[in-house]
């Protein structure tokens, strides 16, 4: 390993590998902190090994170097500069501040309609009905963003709790590594929230045809910012919630559940709707003791650690989603890709792992497991539903008819003695539409009334 580490060196390879021109760059400060492995999350066993051609670079640095291109070309995408990195800096955040003043100064006379938008857009993201989730969701000016609960523990409280939670339970490392992966995937799938504006251009077009573009550039250079910024510079805005545009809760006292989220933009209220949704479905990838759970989220739910699931989670969400069997991403499937991911998010830790390093890899193997977890659930929904529609049938007085295998084919609609067999009843549509208006079930019935008499 020494000797490799010699070889790199000597022929001054970056870690990072960069795409544009020497301008191009993110702030030094955090490609050390990914080349050296010091960040949240950094060297866990949800990542798969990586080696190419004798020259070690991390998994880590493999997704900031695909991160930042990508995010890069999104900045010369909406504002058109050729150019765009560190020594661009103060020119990309006038643009920004400049172009979010002006989406604020719009959005603040079409609110409703576009907090029911956001909501309406990612309830069809998800295909989610009204018995699945409610949605609190509302945007709200600079600076009232409620800030309770957001900053976590103090460093020395934290690491006093991290020491009692080793003591109650031995996996604690483990279910931490877990609960930081899975807050990478729902940072990274939320991501795609500040861009889904464009899901509804007609309707934004309709309010103000400036405003996918002020919204992009906004979101852009939002992305950029957070890798061209000193780093500390970032960590001390997230603990004093200075650069705090959005937030989400659960409440799950409500039935069902209610997605509470504030952003004092459009696409940062989907982004956190997103967020939302995806915490409700990786609830169940935390440790079902309530005290073990709540361990666990105090020790990794951090703003600090947040910034750095904004920046790899994209990546990591992609290559993540990559796995995917092609038949649930299809329109009317769609629905189960949420039960895959929560499914997911439930396995014992290990297995979890074991499976995440294969999917990450991109492996055949990986992909083989998950569409065998696919079927599993599906076959599952579809016993679901040959029950559900047993215990329908078995509520009415009809008949199911089936075929050799036990499919239901449809129902045999049997009269109800009572209402359709009231012989008053048959009598008085007699007297309105004459014996022609009869059924034959009806006629049936009358002549056997008349047999008895």
């Amino acid at each position: 390993m020494k000797n490799k580490l010699k070889i790199k060196k000597y022929l001054k390879e970056d870690a990072i590998e960069y795409f544009g021109d020497e301008f191009e760059k993110m702030d030094p400060s955090i490609e050390r902190k990914i080349e050296a492995g010091d960040f949240p999350g950094a060297g866990s066993e949800a990542y798969p090994s990586v080696d190419p051609e004798g020259i070690p670079d991390t998994f880590e640095e493999l997704v900031a170097s695909k991160r930042f291109k990508s995010v890069v070309d999104r900045v010369k995408q909406y504002t058109g500069i050729e150019s765009v990195g560190r020594g661009s800096f103060m020119q990309l955040q006038r643009l920004m501040m400049g172009a979010t003043m002006k989406i604020m100064q719009i959005e603040s006379q079409h609110k409703e309609e576009l907090e029911d938008l956001a909501v309406r857009i990612v309830k069809e993201e998800f295909n989610i009905s009204d018995d699945d989730l409610q949605f609190d969701a509302k945007i709200v000016g600079m600076g009232q963003i409620d800030m309770s609960g957001m900053q976590g523990q103090s460093q020395e409280q934290q690491m006093d709790s991290e020491e009692e939670a080793m003591e109650e339970f031995e996996d604690f490392d483990l279910e931490k590594q877990k609960r930081r992966f899975l807050n990478q995937l729902i940072q990274g799938a939320s991501k795609k929230g500040h861009y889904m504006f464009h899901l509804v251009e007609e309707e934004l077009n309709e309010i103000n045809p400036e405003l996918i573009n002020l919204y992009g550039v906004m979101m852009s250079i939002n992305d950029l910012v957070y890798w061209i910024m000193p780093d500390q510079t970032t960590m001390m805005m997230a603990q004093s919630g200075a650069s705090i545009a959005g937030k989400e809760e659960l409440d799950l006292e409500t039935d069902p559940p209610t997605v509470i989220a504030r952003g004092i933009t459009f696409p940062v209220l989907v982004h956190e709707l997103v967020k939302g949704v995806m915490e409700v479905l990786a609830a169940s990838g935390l440790p079902s003791d309530p005290n073990k759970a709540k361990r666990v989220i105090d020790s990794e739910d951090t703003l600090v650690a947040e910034v750095w699931d904004l920046r790899l989670g994209p990546v990591i969400w992609e290559k993540f989603r990559e796995s995917y069997p092609e038949e649930i991403l299809q329109d009317e499937k769609v629905i189960i890709q949420s039960y895959l991911f929560s499914e997911l998010a439930s396995m014992d830790v290990r297995d979890f792992f074991k499976l995440t390093k294969l999917i990450l890899s991109g492996s055949d193997e990986g992909k083989e497991e998950v569409k065998r977890i696919v079927d599993e659930i599906i076959a599952e929904l579809d016993k679901y539903e040959y029950e559900d529609a047993m215990d329908d049938y078995g509520d009415d007085d009809d008949t199911m008819y089936a075929d050799e295998g036990g499919d239901v084919l449809g129902t045999l609609d049997l009269p109800q003695e009572d209402e359709a067999m009231d012989l008053n009843k048959i009598l008085d549509k007699i007297g309105r539409g004459g014996m022609k208006s009869l059924t034959k079930d009806e006629l049936d019935f009358l002549n056997n009334q008349s047999g008895s008499i």
